[in-house]
């Protein structure tokens, strides 16, 4: 042991030596780390991070576009829905509009239709009227002729206008 003490002691200057040459290529060593390996591997992170940050940032895009078109296609719905319940309640009331107009133009037509049948029957029953008026004075002209053309009394009278009558019935 001795011996590896004192051959310590002898090379002080040389173990002082050796350690300057070490730390001198230590640091041409990390200078070279530094240069060749540490600047592209901090701009590949860099560049890494910076894509993280950015679809970070095209993600929280997506979202914010994402809720903005929920919440427009929620309006639109409403809208339509709206929309829907206004024209079912303008179809409803036109349809009801268009029953009550047909009913009415029914009951006008059923009214109308009364009026001429009434306005037909009373013509009718003028006519019919006048006709019988007209066969009746027939009748009587003829009565006048046979009560002047014979000269009957009362009995035979009565049977001639019986008979007359029974022959304008007949007709």
């Amino acid at each position: 042991m001795e011996f590896l003490i004192l051959g310590a002691a002898d090379t002080i200057p040389t173990a002082i030596g050796s350690s300057l040459v070490q730390l001198v290529t230590f640091l041409v060593l990390l200078g070279a780390l530094s240069y060749f390996v540490w600047k592209p591997l901090k701009k590949v992170m860099d560049e890494r991070e910076n894509l993280i940050h950015s679809e970070i940032d095209d993600a929280e895009q997506r979202k914010a576009e994402a809720v903005r078109l929920k919440e427009e296609n929620e309006a639109v719905l409403k809208d339509t829905q709206a929309e829907i319940s206004s024209m079912m309640d303008n179809a409803k009331q036109q349809a009801k509009k268009e029953q009550e107009d047909i009913i009415h133009d029914a009951n006008t037509r059923a009214n109308q239709m009364m009026k001429d049948a009434k306005v037909d029957i009373e013509r009718e029953k003028e006519k019919a009227i006048r006709d019988i008026n007209s066969q009746v004075s027939e009748i009587s002209v003829l009565i006048a002729e046979k009560m002047i053309s014979k000269e009957i009394n009362q009995e035979d009278q009565k049977e001639l206008v019986s008979r007359y009558l029974q022959e304008a019935g007949d007709k």
